[in-house]
């Protein structure tokens, strides 16, 4: 491993060198450099155009473009998917060189003529909120080994970790709200969880190098289809079937063996107004942390066809098959001093491989089907039909009548399967099942896997109109249907030739139902999540300058149903739930001389409760008492953007009332029986301040810093419900939360962005963050005690630093790019996420810690 990990760079430095010699000035051209005018970053893959003729280029990674011509005046066209339209007047002698330096683009909304975004792609400039973009360019650039959350960490109110380490097992915050409280949207459609709104990003870890872009609006933002964009929401852009003819053929190789291998081919527009783009790739590897290994394919289609000059269709299908093992379970200090940051306590070798207990494997591919139509100058209608089918789950293991589990057979601190498999093999005991039969050979543990498949369907129209050229409506519709199925199936017996299904988490018990059970059959769970949404929504835009403002509401209702074979296998369909919910949003914004723009927005959301929160216990009875929660939320901003200072202040106050959290622990009654709490009416306070700033110090040199100051907080002690397994009100307790700290995210961070170009071909950028006043994640259930005030365990500041260096040249008309990164240059070992213990201490902390240094190597070749 450590040969061919040293092999390659070596392979790689040697063409940094020597494709330099083959590169040649050449005369009579135009040059520049395009920079984002909000964060003054290069803009790659821009189209550079004369106008009247068919003579174009494309701009390299570094946003760098040369197009040669003859003596005259020209007008440059700069074109490209997220950015306004831009043109140029230039003017040329003979034999001359202009270099035209650092020419800025302005974000903008994405139009007919490229991949259009249904909803929710704002324009940096144009509606009042906080808003950032982030390129194609640093999505390559600093990738490495990173994955989609962590690439946006330096956007201000942002914190993304890796969590165990796993691929794509990554956790997002902003500003405070964890990740079921922060939208995802694919090209304007919401992927988040329609349960508990949860992001899995390890269905979409495989597609980066399909992204265009990534856009954060942090808080309410402007989206009419996210309803859980408390904290803020993240839309993935991918990428435009109207790019460029050519291909790209990319690999990389990180220092613990992990490498992927990329390879995209477009067409370009073809006669007939076709264009198609198709992209795959494989990642696989041991991954850093032990027993993390993955094995994961992608792939990304998308065509388009333009049916007349004022209408297009455009297909998309894109997914992510993957399988990867996980570290779920959080280390303590004892632990990380023994074992080290890299030691996941859940997996062994069994059969002479590696098999993790925390492993998982899924497969959600997402199809749209898009139709553009400009019916007029001043309406145009977008419309999206689109279908998603989930299918995988996660490893689990059973153990027969509460005997010892798989986690007590232990060799060298891991787990003995071959120990396990024995045990079973060489039972010897009888057990009398319902029907008064002796079962011998049954296997006292199993390994199990628990399948979470799923199915969706929605439908996304929108109509812009522009009653004037100072007034806009839009007006829209979005409907889905979804229906999950949850089950536990038995992936492999162990050596014992049956399982004995006790059913005795069954509401219902055995009722004559099949104990004996063989590979493949269900046990312990089997129900069904069944939903229906939709919602109608409203925008209305005045663009009176200096003034632009725009009022937004929307109304959706849920209509939620649950069906429970398991716990009810005469009648398994519960009552049917309707719940509506509403919110309404307004800014607006004005020029402050001809750079600086000040802007405020509010908006109050009345939000359904998530599926968990309607049936509570894993069973078909509804909560009583059902609420909305309620969020209100204000932020006033300044922005400046010219050609060299870029930059954006702003404030935020979140005022969360009736929030509703169900306890991931049960709590043991005095009976015995098993119960959840359900806690309702939790308020909290989120507020802060965010800053970022972007300078163009010399011409290939650009600073860009962030900083964001929260004060989050509980705002006050409720009641828990405490129901037992039939559902019934057992008991209540208070539990004491005000003034505590929110914590799973850090409330103080700073980050510095350093880009530098040399050499012509050369490219370093180096990032920093810092963060301080990161409190441990905790369960409020567990604040069961009226003097335990305590604030959770603050875990200790760290900061972390990241390199990035890149080289490229052109090879034959082909652009080759050289790459290497290294995440954590100070190779530190840091907590970065976990849980509060009792004591509210170290000793008593358990978490996950940073990955240590890292490298990862790349190649690409675009053609």
């Amino acid at each position: 491993m450590i040969t061919r990990f040293l092999f390659k760079p070596a392979v790689f430095l040697g063409l940094f060198f020597t494709t330099s010699l083959l590169n040649a000035q050449t005369s009579g051209l135009i040059k520049g450099v395009l920079r984002d005018i909000s964060t003054l970053q290069p803009v790659p893959s821009v189209s550079v155009s004369i106008s009247g003729q068919q003579k174009g280029v494309i701009s390299d990674a570094n946003g760098t473009f040369a197009i040669q011509v003859a003596t005259g005046k020209y007008i440059l066209i700069l074109q490209h998917l997220t950015f306004e339209e831009k043109q140029v007047e230039v003017s040329i002698n003979n034999n001359e060189i202009l270099n035209l330096g650092s020419i800025s683009l302005i974000p903008k909304v994405i139009g007919l003529d490229e991949v259009h975004v249904i909803s929710s792609f704002v324009s940096e400039k144009g509606i009042p909120v906080a808003v950032s973009t982030v390129s194609s360019k640093t999505i390559e650039n600093q990738s490495g080994n990173q994955d989609y959350p962590e690439i946006l960490k330096l956007i201000p109110g942002v914190y993304a970790t890796k969590s165990g380490g796993g691929n794509g097992d990554n956790r997002l915050t902003i500003r405070g709200f964890q990740q079921e409280n922060v939208a995802l949207l694919l090209n304007g459609v919401p992927v988040s969880s329609m349960e508990n709104g949860l992001v899995y990003w390890s269905n979409w870890s495989g597609l980066t190098d399909a992204t265009e872009a990534i856009q954060v609006q942090r808080g309410l933002g402007a989206s009419n289809v996210a309803m859980n964009s408390v904290g803020g929401t993240v839309n993935i852009i991918t990428k435009s079937t109207r790019s460029q003819e050519g291909g790209i053929v990319r690999y990389s190789l990180s220092d613990f063996g992990n490498q992927k291998t990329v390879m995209q081919f477009s067409t370009g527009k073809m006669k007939h107004g076709t264009a198609v783009t198709v992209l795959g790739s494989r990642l696989s590897g041991e991954g850093y942390v032990k027993g993390t290994y993955v094995d994961a394919w992608s792939y990304f289609l998308s065509v388009s066809q333009e049916i007349t000059p004022k209408q297009m269709l455009i297909f998309t299908a894109m997914g992510s098959p993957e399988r990867h093992g996980q570290k779920n379970y959080p280390s303590t200090v004892a632990e990380v001093s023994e074992f080290g940051t890299r030691y996941n306590s859940s997996w062994g070798i069994y059969n002479g491989k590696i098999l993790n207990l925390s492993e998982n494997f899924y497969h959600k591919p997402q199809i749209n089907l898009n139709h553009y139509w400009n019916i007029s100058e001043k309406a145009f209608l977008a419309t999206s039909a689109y279908v998603s089918f989930g299918r995988g789950g996660g490893r689990y293991t059973e153990s027969f009548n509460y005997g010892p589990s798989l986690w007590y057979f232990k060799k060298n601190n891991q787990i003995d399967f071959d120990q396990a498999y024995l045990n079973n093999l060489n039972n010897s005991d009888s057990f009398l099942i319902s029907n008064g039969t002796w079962v011998k050979n049954y296997s006292r543990n199993v390994l199990t896997n628990y399948r979470a498949n799923h199915y969706w369907v929605g439908l996304l129209s929108s109509l812009d109109y522009s009653i004037s050229k100072k007034v806009k409506i839009k007006g829209g519709v979005h409907v889905r249907t979804f229906k999950s199925h949850l089950y536990e199936e038995i992936d492999d017996l162990m050596g014992g030739k049956v399982w004995i299904e006790q059913f005795a988490w069954s509401l219902s018990g055995i009722s004559g139902r099949e104990q004996i059970k063989y590979k493949g059959d269900i046990i312990n769970v089997d129900n069904y999540s069944l939903l229906q949404y939709g919602n109608l929504f409203g925008q209305f835009e005045y663009d009176f300058k200096p003034w632009k403002s725009f009022l937004a509401s929307t109304i959706s209702t849920t209509y939620y149903q649950r069906e429970d074979p398991y716990n009810y296998p005469l009648s398994p369909l519960s009552e049917k739930v309707n719940r509506v919910g509403f919110d309404i949003k307004a800014g607006a914004s004005r020029e402050i001389g001809s750079h600086g723009k000040l802007y405020a927005n509010v908006g109050y959301y009345s939000r359904e409760p998530y599926f968990k929160f309607v049936y509570v216990n894993f069973s078909n009875a509804v909560a009583r008492d059902l609420r909305n929660e309620k969020i209100t939320a204000s932020e006033l901003g300044y922005e400046y953007n010219s050609g060299r200072i870029s930059g954006r202040i702003n404030a935020y106050n979140t005022i969360w009332k009736d929030k509703a959290i169900l306890s991931k622990e049960n709590i043991q009654l005095a009976d015995s029986s098993m119960t959840r709490a359900l806690i309702r009416g939790l308020n909290a306070l989120h507020r802060g301040i965010e800053l970022e700033l972007g300078l163009l110090l010399f011409k290939d040199l650009t600073v860009n810093t962030s900083l964001s100051v929260g004060d989050w907080r509980w705002q006050n002690d409720v009641a828990a419900s405490i129901y037992n397994d039939n559902q019934v009100l057992v008991d209540s307790t208070r539990i004491y939360t005000k003034g505590l700290y929110v914590g799973d995210a850090p409330q103080t961070q700073l980050g510095l962005s350093i880009d530098y170009s040399f050499l012509e071909h050369f490219n370093v950028i180096c990032n920093w963050v810092y963060y301080d006043s990161l409190y441990s994640n905790f369960e409020p259930s567990n604040r069961t005690n009226k003097s335990d005030r305590s604030q959770p365990f603050r875990i200790p500041a760290y900061n972390l630093l990241d390199l990035y260096l890149s080289y490229q040249c052109t090879i034959q008309q082909s652009d080759l790019t050289l790459q290497l990164s290294c995440q954590n240059v100070m190779n530190k070992e840091v907590m970065t996420r976990g849980e509060d213990g009792i004591l509210h201490d170290e000793s008593t902390f358990s978490g996950f810690w940073s990955q240590g240094r890292t490298f990862n190597v790349s190649m690409k070749l675009s053609f």
